[in-house]
């Protein structure tokens, strides 16, 4: 069973952008694949998201999410909570949480799901991300490679 995946999930369009510039933080931050460890960027996957939970241990997914807070703000779900408190976290056709429910109701998930939205402005195809989208994300990668690293270290 690989150990850890990481998602960045997104579109060209404008904040949007959010899972895939926490990708490039992550990167930029040198946090690589390795052994057992997966970090990708998704466009739009929708139900294609579902076998890409198999045979992980921890599965962490980013995306933008249009909510009632400021452009910028991180928001953590957990499986405990995303089905009831995330609604609207995504605006691709099948959206994240449609994929989510879905893999629940196959007993797809993994043993540990973690699922971060950060609240976007405007997403507007071929315009770059907002500096508070930008920022966010790069917050959200230390949060992640620090919460990673000791796994990655661990047997």
């Amino acid at each position: 069973m690989s150990r850890i995946h990481i998602f960045g999930i997104g579109s060209p369009a404008g904040d949007d952008q959010a899972g895939w510039l926490t990708v490039d933080a992550l990167f930029a931050a040198g946090l690589h694949s390795e052994d057992g460890f997966v970090i990708e960027k998704l466009d739009r996957p929708g139900t294609s998201l579902i076998p890409l939970l198999d045979k992980a241990a921890w599965v962490i997914l980013v995306d933008a999410m249009q909510g009632s807070g400021p452009a910028g703000r991180i928001r953590h779900f957990d499986q405990t909570d995303w089905p009831q408190h995330a609604k609207g976290l995504s605006t691709h056709g099948i959206g994240v949480l449609d994929a989510l429910s879905l893999a629940s109701a196959l007993g797809s998930l993994p043993p540990r799901l973690d699922l971060y939205g950060i609240e976007i402005g405007s997403a507007n195809p071929g315009a770059p991300a907002a500096d508070e989208i930008a920022s966010a994300a790069r917050q959200l990668a230390r949060c992640i490679a620090a919460a990673v690293s000791p796994s990655l270290r661990s047997p």
